[in-house]
């Protein structure tokens, strides 16, 4: 069994054991499906994971893996898209683009592969000032808001499935829109939500503790919608769509 299969079957045992957990991915798996665009061409996920997509996407996306998992339909390098130009409708990622070894590579296959109106659509972490540092001294993943250039390859990050470096989607969606809007002209930003600023840490995700009952969601729920206007400060994630132009 391979490293992956290994760390995904440990996901699935914490999904299985988590209530809390799974409505939180559910709602986000529903905010990426009614994203979706609804042009001609193949709409895939990269890194697909455990494949809980599909709960609520069906058959309507493709589930790939950077290697063959039980869960995911075919094996595809996000970095070497095996797709024809302009023939993919949607390329969909969770929790993935902060784990490139070299963002600009995917974003220049995103750009190929994409047809015109065909989108990417990310849910990512969002380092705010809240968020930033629990994710630095509470989560197993690297985060480096220093890195001076986001679009350049990272060996660190490109060592293994799993090595990351959380602050990449802040970096290059946020804080670096207008460089990515100029060397791609093509892929538009027409959506950015910062979201997630009590649910998502005290859920304690797959690995940590949960610091709160599952039946508290629907009331956590509202408390998040009540404080979306302090996003900037309190997000942990982000949701980004990105759409292709036509020509």
């Amino acid at each position: 069994m391979s490293d992956l299969v290994a760390t995904l079957r440990e996901q699935e045992q914490a999904w299985e054991r988590r209530p809390l957990v799974r409505q939180l991915y559910r709602d986000w798996y529903q905010a990426l499906v009614e994203r979706l665009s609804d042009v001609d061409g193949v709409s895939v996920e990269l890194g697909s994971g455990i494949g809980r997509l599909r709960q609520v996407a069906g058959t309507r996306v493709v589930l790939t893996d950077v290697e063959q998992t039980p869960w995911s339909d075919e094996t595809v390098d996000a970095l070497h898209l095996p797709y024809a130009d302009e023939s993919v409708a949607n390329i969909v990622m969770l929790d993935v683009f902060h784990h490139l070894g070299d963002p600009a590579r995917f974003l220049n296959e995103a750009e190929r592969t994409l047809a015109p109106g065909g989108r990417l659509l990310l849910i990512e972490p969002y380092c705010s000032p809240v968020s930033t540092p629990l994710y630095r001294g509470f989560h197993q993943e690297h985060t480096d808001m220093s890195v001076a250039d986001p679009f350049a390859p990272d060996p660190d990050v490109a060592r293994a499935a799993f090595d990351s470096n959380q602050a990449l989607p802040t970096l290059v969606f946020y804080r670096r829109l207008e460089e990515l809007q100029r060397r791609w002209p093509t892929l538009r930003v027409v959506e950015r939500k910062r979201f997630a600023f009590l649910l998502y840490p005290l859920s304690g995700g797959f690995t940590h503790r949960p610091l709160l009952p599952a039946p508290l969601y629907p009331a956590m729920r509202l408390i998040e919608r009540a404080l979306q206007p302090l996003a900037p400060l309190l997000a942990f994630r982000c949701l980004v769509v990105v759409e292709k132009r036509g020509a």
